[in-house]
């Protein structure tokens, strides 16, 4: 009896570290992308969109091989389609061009803990759009939030309009990206998670298809394209997937504080392989962010 009872406890022990170790990686590929990104766009004069459009190229390559280990059913009604479409052009034609655009243009710090905002958006839109509730602890994270992020934005002023350009691009971000994922919670009602984004990342494709073959050639000239392929595949591919194999193990809750580290760990791994400036108010920012994120997903 005893022995078994050890078993279970066993197997629960490994089931949390696995979980943990899942949503630890998962945040690594988060902030890893976000590298790759500003690494390979950076400077670069391309149209955004075609920027997102080929990278989710990459990244839907990934999850059609992916597909093939889950149970996925496309025979969807048309609201979950209309839904699907609608979270793409929020998260990916606006907020992820938006990213972009702001990445070819500012620095990795200034741009990322802004649009890491996004869950105080998810959150308005959210209770306006599906009914869900907003709490006392969404206010306060939602505080800890602007905070830093004023924080952020105050550390780069000297940059000027390279600062506000970036910081505005990532508040784009922020808000098409809270959309979007609330769309795509309402897509979830009809799906699961490999279907709706094998859905959006295809729609993309399509809709940015005659747009990458137009500059392909500025494209090659301009951008490290292999860099911003595996940005595609470690932020809209791997990642997500971990995320969701963590979830399934320790719970949304857990796994979310783990994902709320992404906004600290890309200044730092900026700092050592991007070489960008890291100050006081910098960090203090984006570990206002990251607290703020962790509260909400609490």
């Amino acid at each position: 009896m005893h022995a078994k009872k050890g078993f279970y406890l066993d197997n629960n022990y490994r089931s949390s570290v696995l979980g943990e170790v899942f949503a630890l990686v998962a945040a690594l590929s988060f902030s890893g992308a976000a590298i790759f990104y500003r690494a390979g766009v950076r400077g670069s004069q391309v149209n955004p969109i075609v920027l997102s459009g080929l990278r989710g190229m990459f990244a839907l390559a990934l999850l059609l091989v992916v597909g093939f280990f889950y149970r996925v059913d496309f025979s969807k009604p048309p609201v979950f389609y209309l839904a699907v479409f609608l979270s793409m052009l929020g998260s990916f034609i606006l907020g992820d061009s938006s990213f972009l655009y702001g990445l070819q243009r500012a620095p990795l710090g200034v741009v990322y803990p802004v649009a890491y905002t996004f869950s105080v958006f998810t959150a308005l839109f959210s209770h306006f759009i599906l009914g869900e509730e907003l709490t006392l602890r969404d206010a306060v994270s939602s505080l800890l939030i602007v905070l830093g992020v004023a924080l952020v934005y105050s550390e780069n002023f000297s940059l000027g309009k390279q600062a506000l350009v970036g910081a505005l691009a990532g508040l784009s971000a922020s808000v098409s990206w809270g959309a979007g994922a609330t769309l795509m919670g309402l897509a979830l009602r009809w799906g699961n998670a490999v279907e709706v984004n094998i859905s959006r990342l295809s729609m993309l494709v399509i809709a940015t298809l005659p747009l990458i073959l137009k500059n392909s050639s500025e494209v090659f000239r301009q951008v490290r394209v292999h860099l911003l392929a595996l940005g595609g595949i470690l932020g809209i591919g791997v990642g997500p997937l971990l995320f969701m194999n963590s979830i399934s193990f320790i719970g949304a809750s857990r796994s979310s504080i783990f994902i709320s580290s992404t906004p600290v760990l890309t200044v730092l791994l900026s700092r050592i392989f991007l070489g960008e400036k890291t100050g006081g108010k910098l960090l203090l920012g984006t570990l206002a962010v990251s607290a703020g994120l962790a509260l909400q997903s609490l």
